[in-house]
């Protein structure tokens, strides 16, 4: 029986801006770094502002240091990448839907936020859409100050849950991702497509989903 249900935030209840859309693009042309060279160093040096270890501007203003980007860690230009950030985030409506519909229909299963972010991003994105409501518990990366897939993350969420492996479900785009919580001993609903949460996610909690090996 599942009784935790781990679920990640990006390609799951909204796109994953860095690779989606045309967000870093921006920022690279802004600052005057090419546009290839920034998003691979971003991929990089993100466990670095998902861990919360660093706060995600300054880290993105060290990357672009090398154009045009010296002003790129005043207040200003924060709230111009803050702004550009939102404007590419896309919240996919029916996830949101399905998790409000479980809460209501399931409510001893207790749902965990799972996600790699930068808080300050993560944050940012609940002023605008509120998906921390959905949660009884947060886990993110920058609350565990662990990134994915390391197995690490997932012992840390389990433990500050309280939660068995073996009565977890874990949702998540990323096949990576699952093959350590297979691992682990979770069952795993691979979401290739955000349609598929919506379709699958009362069935998967139900116990009709194998744990699976993409």
């Amino acid at each position: 029986m599942i009784r935790t249900l781990f679920v990640d935030a990006g390609g799951v209840l909204y796109n994953n801006v860095n690779e989606e859309t045309d967000f870093l693009d921006r920022v690279a042309d802004r600052y005057g770094v090419d546009r290839g060279e920034l998003a691979r160093r971003v991929e990089e040096s993100a466990p670095r502002y998902e861990s919360g270890a660093s706060h995600v501007h300054r880290v993105i203003a060290r990357l672009v240091a090398g154009g045009s980007g010296s002003r790129a860690g005043t207040p200003a230009e924060g709230r111009w990448m803050d702004r550009a950030y939102l404007d590419s985030v896309r919240p996919h409506r029916d996830s949101f839907r399905v998790l409000r519909e479980l809460r209501e229909r399931r409510p001893e299963v207790r749902l965990v936020l799972t996600n790699n972010e930068a808080e300050h991003w993560d944050r940012l994105k609940d002023g605008a859409y509120g998906h921390f409501a959905l949660f009884d518990t947060l886990c993110s990366s920058w609350r565990t100050g662990r990134v994915k897939p390391a197995p690490s993350f997932f012992t840390e969420a389990l433990r500050a849950c309280r939660a068995a492996a073996a009565e977890t479900l874990l949702v998540d785009d990323r096949a990576t991702v699952l093959r350590v919580g297979n691992g682990l001993g979770m069952r795993t609903l691979h979401v290739s497509v955000p349609e598929v949460f919506a379709d699958r996610l009362g069935a998967a909690v139900g116990g009709d989903a194998l744990p699976s090996e993409p």
